[in-house]
């Protein structure tokens, strides 16, 4: 269970903080975007408390953002190139989850990239 968690902060954090996912990109090549969307989902149906409804849509988003991330991950772009790609997939990705998070949850799943987004922080300092 430790290592699921561990896992899905990891991949959850790469995802959104293209910064740092571009320093782990080897890693997250090699995995499936179908895992890796499975993962995000898992987290945020317990993290946010996600109903069935909410559930299936966001699984969807992050199925079809996982995908659109591949070709920039495994591309052989420069890093900033990479970086802005990452960026405007993430943007768009956050633009579809206001719509099918609450307020609330919305706000939850902002703070929670900001607190992974220190840790990450500490753990290079």
């Amino acid at each position: 269970m430790k290592n699921l968690t561990t896992g899905l902060c990891i991949i959850f954090t790469m995802l959104l903080f293209a910064g740092n996912a571009l320093a782990q990109q080897n890693r997250l090549a090699d995995i499936p975007a179908e895992q890796r969307a499975q993962l995000q989902t898992q987290r945020m149906k317990e993290t946010l408390h996600l109903d069935s409804a909410q559930a299936e849509k966001v699984s969807a988003i992050n199925l079809s953002y996982a995908r659109k991330m591949d070709p920039i991950i495994a591309g052989s772009g420069s890093k900033l190139s990479k970086l802005r790609a990452f960026q405007q997939v993430n943007a768009a990705k956050e633009k579809e989850l206001q719509m099918v998070l609450s307020q609330q949850q919305f706000r939850q799943f902002k703070q929670q990239q900001q607190e992974m987004k220190q840790e990450i922080k500490k753990r290079k300092s």
